[in-house]
């Protein structure tokens, strides 16, 4: 398992980490991954989020990088663990600046913390707020945002 941090300077402070799909689907940029601690249990492979593992939060797949699915060239590849992230994925509905994000079952998206608790593990997990909102957004009928939304990232 390596880190990346960047160079200290007077640009944006970001810490890289380089992690494994453990899953049988590409994870694309800007998708929120989780830990499988269900099937490998090696502490570098990631899967997207599910309701069992939402506490196990690992960062958000780098701008750039996809991580190929299990198995096949290109599956190990970066995932931003801290710092501003310019196009994560978003679940919900109106998300203002500085909210609290965590991942959502089922996606590659994160939502607002405090007011999506659709689940139990869901509503557990609120209190660790893993990612801050960048940016004031309406996401029509609680969709799914493919486009790439502003977030602060702390999964250390």
């Amino acid at each position: 398992m390596a880190f990346i941090f960047q160079k200290v300077g007077r640009g944006k402070s970001e810490i890289f980490k380089i992690l494994k799909n453990g899953s049988t689907a590409a994870i694309t940029p800007g998708d929120a991954v989780v830990y499988d601690y269900t099937t490998a249990a090696d502490g570098y492979s990631v899967i997207l989020p599910t309701t069992a593992l939402l506490g196990l939060f690992a960062g958000v797949v780098a701008e750039g990088t996809t991580l190929a699915l299990s198995g096949d060239d290109g599956e190990y590849g970066k995932v931003q663990i801290y710092g501003h992230h310019a196009a994560c994925k978003w679940v919900g509905s109106t998300t203002a600046i500085g909210n609290g994000l965590v991942p959502v079952d089922g996606t590659g998206g994160m939502a607002v913390g405090t007011s999506h608790g659709a689940s139990t593990a869901e509503a557990v997990n609120e209190r660790f707020m893993f990612a801050w909102a960048g940016e004031l957004t309406t996401i029509a009928n609680s969709l799914y945002s493919a486009a790439g939304k502003k977030a602060f990232i702390r999964a250390m």
